[in-house]
């Protein structure tokens, strides 16, 4: 295995971890005043995000009138070495609310709910929660400075990105 191949498997790794190990995803959607922040415990399952989300939150109407969002995973301050250079995930992802009272919605939020414990099943009896699939279309994935990836889906196939191919984002 030569060195890029090295580099490659270690990135997807740290990939896998920060997918694995981070339980909350940051939000950025589109507000009526503008661009808003927020946060939400997550499942991630089949390459797909899924949240559980109130009518009361604001995130919840900004998904519904725009659905494209902003998504981060990035890495707790605490394990960082420079936190100028988290490792962090992002994503540009389409919400779709998931039809209520189907098969799929119930094994989506049984899974929800082992992963984020017996607040769900409270939550999942609420008439004002929905369960919303975002599905990413872009990405990129940064592990420190100077070792940053394009984010190829579906898949998170991860492509380095090198000075000589820098794009925005």
């Amino acid at each position: 295995m030569n060195t890029d191949e090295q580099q490659q498997d270690g990135a997807n790794l740290i990939l896998a971890e920060l997918l694995s190990s981070c339980r909350s995803v940051q939000l950025a959607s589109q507000g009526e005043r503008g661009p808003e922040a927020s946060y939400t415990p997550f499942l991630y399952e089949d390459g797909d995000f899924y949240i559980l989300i109130s009518e009361l939150a604001g995130h919840t109407a900004n998904l519904i009138a725009h659905p494209t969002v902003g998504v981060m995973l990035i890495e707790d301050e605490e394990k960082s070495r420079n936190l100028f250079a988290r490792t962090r995930l992002t994503l540009q992802c389409q919400a779709v609310k998931v039809k209520p009272e189907t098969e799929e919605q119930s094994r989506l939020l049984d899974l929800y709910q082992q992963r984020h414990g017996d607040t769900v099943a409270l939550l999942r009896t609420l008439p004002d929660f929905h369960l919303f699939r975002l599905s990413p279309d872009t990405g990129r994935f940064v592990i420190g400075f100077g070792r940053a990836f394009r984010v190829a889906l579906p898949g998170f196939e991860l492509q380095p990105i090198t000075a000589d191919k820098l794009e925005g984002g």
